[in-house]
């Protein structure tokens, strides 16, 4: 038996539900300028070490992930504690972006069978999720971002190696940084 809710109920709800998606997108900023940084800075770190010959195995910046993945963890971790909604987009976001970090696994691991000549296809991989959440999160300029990491992959496969690094850095900054902060905007406009 479905109770008829007053008017006031209604519009309450409605509210309810639109202060919970804007929250919620400032969430999601949050991992598109963490991880922006994260991977433009250990992209250029890359580079650098790689084009200088500074370090024997100049992939070993890479292992900056980890913390990161710990700081996204934990941020996650106290973030879903407190918002006590997770609407059906929130579940599709999040799992757009755990199939992510589970192909993003199993790349590393197999890594050594492509000789560890990765970027592009997990530029692919970061094109995919991130036209997943532009499309979820109806905001255009991530879909935009996923297509700067497609035909980033795309220069990345015709180009010499030691120079995905450094167009990765590029990548990331036209793909995660420029809408993260287009997003974080946006999210503060409509608080």
């Amino acid at each position: 038996m479905e109770k008829e809710l007053k008017p006031e109920e209604s519009l309450k709800i409605i509210n309810d539900m639109i202060s919970s998606a804007k929250i919620n997108l400032r969430e999601h900023n949050f991992y598109f300028l963490f991880w922006g940084y994260t991977i433009a800075l250990i992209s250029l770190m890359h580079f650098i070490a790689d084009y200088y010959m500074l370090l024997n195995n100049p992939e070993i910046v890479w292992l900056l992930v980890i913390p990161g993945m710990i700081v996204s963890g934990i941020y996650g971790y106290v973030t879903g504690r407190k918002n006590k909604t997770f609407s059906h987009i929130d579940k599709i976001h999040s799992f757009t972006w755990f199939a992510f970090i589970i192909s993003y696994i199993i790349i590393i691991i197999f890594g050594k069978e492509v000789n560890y000549n990765i970027s592009e296809l997990i530029f692919v991989l970061v094109g995919m999720a991130t036209f997943i959440s532009g499309t979820v999160l109806k905001f255009r300029p991530l879909t935009f971002g996923a297509i700067v990491f497609w035909i980033g992959a795309i220069i990345c496969f015709i180009i010499p190696h030691i120079y995905v690094t450094l167009v990765g850095f590029f990548i990331i900054i036209f793909g995660f940084l420029v809408p993260g902060y287009m997003l974080k905007n946006y999210s503060k406009k409509n608080a």
